[in-house]
């Protein structure tokens, strides 16, 4: 009897290799879509975690000056009132407007999302601590690794290809009737 500890194995390994070479095609063969959808998701994530704040830097400078300019264009008017849109810390821009209509919201950056959380009112300055909504977008990189926003909820998001394509929408919600 041979002895197992000693004696060389005498085991044909390319027969034995045939079952995980299979089983190695069929891993390939099904998943690589998925592997690729991965490849690119990732790639794509990196994107926005590299461009996401100079997204977020052009829509707060949109919205600083779109706001600017609506407080220019009703001044003198009946329906004239202050008009403030504010850098608070990195990363988060403050929009208050005091009445007709009255305006609490704030701007947030954290990662792909862009929230806007906000109260307003048709008349004076009501609780901006009452009926506070919150609107959500999140920015996505496409194929030729540009950024875009989307409305994070929706059942057909709309998109927004430029910051201040995006900064004209929030200052619409905000301040339309």
């Amino acid at each position: 009897m041979a002895d197992l500890r000693t004696e060389p194995s005498r085991i044909d390994v390319s027969a034995s290799d045939a079952w995980i070479d299979k089983l190695a095609a069929d891993i390939r063969e099904k998943n690589r879509e998925a592997a690729q959808a991965y490849g690119r998701n990732q790639h794509f994530a990196e994107v926005v975690a590299r461009l996401g704040k100079e997204f977020f830097v052009r829509l707060i400078t949109q919205l600083e000056q779109d706001v600017d300019v609506l407080r220019r264009k009703l001044q003198g008017d009946a329906t004239s009132a202050e008009t403030t849109a504010k850098s608070i810390r990195a990363g988060e821009l403050r929009i208050t407007r005091e009445r007709f209509p009255w305006v609490d919201a704030t701007v947030t950056h954290r990662d792909d999302t862009i929230l806007v959380d906000y109260a307003k009112g048709a008349g004076l300055a009501g609780d901006p601590m009452l009926d506070r909504k919150s609107r959500a977008f999140t920015i996505h990189a496409g194929g030729d690794d540009r950024l875009y926003a989307e409305d994070a909820f929706a059942d057909s998001p709309e998109r927004f290809d430029t910051p201040e394509d995006l900064a004209r929408c929030i200052v619409q919600f905000l301040f339309e009737a």
